[in-house]
């Protein structure tokens, strides 16, 4: 059946919007929905309350609020407030646009992944497809602590106002 023309409330998976929203939906790290892909949808933060380093789609590879690693995505604070495509993106988000491009700026890397996620625990995820997957793309430096004080160091506030002023560039 197709979709077209059906009440939102009809179209399975479809996301719908909340006014005033349940505080589960914007609380930290908590699914707010899911993708049409089956991934889930998560707050603007990552576990613990941290920036999430997400891909041009807006996902990423992390751990979730069940404390499993996989790939999600998260909502932001500005235009379009979730996904811009279907991820992990590999750097090919642009390709999906037409017209206005949604893409978010990414982590500078083919595959994101949260900082301080561990290896292991992301190459036992991927290995349920493909056990090589990620050594076939490049990735953002993600290993332990080192990498959560260098994501610290950053100045999220101005990755933030840049993202926010290349939207409007």
């Amino acid at each position: 059946m197709p979709l077209l023309g059906r009440p939102i409330e009809d179209v399975p998976g479809a996301l719908r919007s909340c006014r005033p929203c349940p505080q589960a939906v914007v609380s930290t790290q908590s699914t707010g929905g899911w993708a049409m892909d089956g991934f889930g949808i998560y707050s603007y933060q990552d576990v613990g309350g941290a920036a999430p380093i997400v891909d041009e789609c807006g996902g990423h590879f992390g751990p979730t609020d069940t404390g499993k690693i996989e790939y999600h995505y998260h909502s932001r604070t500005y235009v379009p407030y979730h996904m811009a495509c279907q991820g992990p993106s590999l750097g090919n988000c642009a390709s999906t646009q037409w017209g206005t491009n949604y893409c978010h700026p990414g982590c500078g890397y083919e595959v994101c992944v949260q900082p301080g996620t561990d290896e292991g625990a992301l190459r036992d995820y991927l290995g349920q497809w493909d056990p090589t997957w990620l050594d076939q793309y490049t990735v953002n430096p993600f290993h332990g602590p080192q990498a959560v004080e260098e994501e610290e160091e950053d100045n999220l506030v101005e990755r933030l106002a840049k993202d926010i002023l290349e939207m409007f560039a």
